[in-house]
């Protein structure tokens, strides 16, 4: 349960309003039934996925797992969930997973363009990079233009969203899962990946800490290590250690389940989120930054896209640029002012109600009541051969 498939399921339970829904999972459903509430789950392996479709009004696929469904399912409706551009964020990957990856991750967008009947994206951002790309890919022109030229009828914004009831969580209880001793101000980092730059935090941490002498850094594992590159995790860990030997300030934690994130949020004071620019900055939606709030934990952001520019205007999160001397700044500027930390969480709270999964995803319930198979599908694309592959890389 992290990224993906809280998304999956929570778009699942603000379907459910209208429709009778089934979350199908790939791997054990235990973890993802053990959250679910009323949400039916069902284990569907990638090639039994016909049998699942059948009797389906309409289908959300998202990532690599779609290249199944739509050569198993073509006869139903189905909107591609393009809120990760996982293709993106894998390129930070190409020097370990090599170009096999990356041209499998082009040929997987390329399916999606070709094969979905409505597209999901989750800023004004993607929305152009994607209508883009739909263009170039065929799918908008003379047949569908004219009539729809804000392109309505096939891509939609529907964010991430947040739990409409409150959070509410127990501060000692959140402390302890995440192995922090009592006392002090707790900073909040998030996952650890490669497009992040969490050293300058670092690099920040001990003039923080001349302020705040009990305050503690608190970083995650990738949720995912196996299957991840580590590189910017273990050049942070190994940082850490160097300006921290004893663990006294700097702590990692394993990922902890969904389910008790509200804990954490409770002990925690300020998140912290530092991207290094790039494309995948560009275009994503930093999930973290939204989850904190509906936590009631203000922000502190480095390059932190357009969720962090609206939690910066309704007054529940700061911008800092990217220097060590600026990120202290911004917070020292929370951990000293209790008051001003008490009324950003409070807009924190307010932000994320404003955002609820119910009211983020009513463009995909709409499209659900009047589903259909879009007759400007393309064909299935031709996998490109190694001549044709020669020719267009010089190789």
């Amino acid at each position: 349960m992290a990224g993906m498939g809280i998304r999956a399921l929570e778009l699942a339970r603000a379907l459910q309003a209208e429709y009778d829904v089934c979350l199908l999972v790939s791997n054990d459903p235990e973890e993802a039934r053990a959250v679910a509430g009323g949400v039916p789950v069902q284990t569907a392996p990638a090639g039994a996925l016909a049998a699942a479709a059948k009797g389906a009004h309409a289908a959300v696929v998202s990532g690599h797992a779609a290249n199944w469904w739509f050569h198993q399912a073509p006869g139903v409706p189905v909107a591609v969930d393009l809120y990760d551009p996982f293709f993106v964020e894998n390129l930070h990957y190409a020097p370990v997973l090599g170009e096999q990856t990356a041209r499998h991750d082009r040929a997987t967008l390329a399916l999606a363009l070709a094969r979905g009947d409505f597209y999901l994206c989750a800023s004004p951002e993607q929305r152009l990079f994607y209508a883009g790309a739909l263009y170039a890919a065929g799918r908008v022109g003379a047949r569908n233009f004219p009539g729809d030229p804000q392109l309505a009828s096939l891509i939609a914004e529907v964010p991430f969203g947040a739990p409409a009831e409150p959070a509410s969580g127990d501060p000692g209880r959140g402390r302890s899962a995440a192995g922090l001793p009592a006392g002090g101000p707790v900073v909040l980092f998030g996952g650890v990946y490669d497009w992040y730059d969490p050293e300058i935090l670092l690099a920040a941490w001990p003039a923080v800490l001349e302020k705040h002498s009990d305050a503690k850094l608190l970083f995650f594992e990738n949720p995912n290590p196996e299957s991840t590159p580590q590189k910017v995790y273990a050049r942070l860990l190994e940082r850490a250690r160097a300006i921290d030997p004893g663990g006294r300030s700097v702590f990692f934690s394993p990922w902890l389940p969904y389910a008790s994130r509200a804990d954490l949020y409770a002990a925690a004071d300020l998140v912290v989120s530092i991207s290094s620019p790039g494309l995948e900055t560009d275009l994503a939606f930093r999930t973290r930054l939204l989850d904190a709030a509906w936590g009631g934990v203000p922000s502190v952001s480095v390059n932190g896209g357009a969720i962090a520019r609206a939690l910066e205007e309704a007054g529940a999160g700061l911008r800092a640029g990217p220097a060590a001397a600026s990120i202290a700044a911004s917070v020292s500027a929370f951990l000293s002012d209790g008051a001003r930390r008490r009324s950003a969480g409070e807009a924190a709270r307010r932000f994320a109600a404003e955002r609820a999964w119910g009211r983020v995803a009513a463009p995909l319930v709409s499209w659900c009541r009047v589903a259909r198979v879009d007759p400007g599908r393309l064909p299935f694309p031709a996998a490109p051969g190694r001549s044709v592959w020669r020719r267009l890389t010089g190789r």
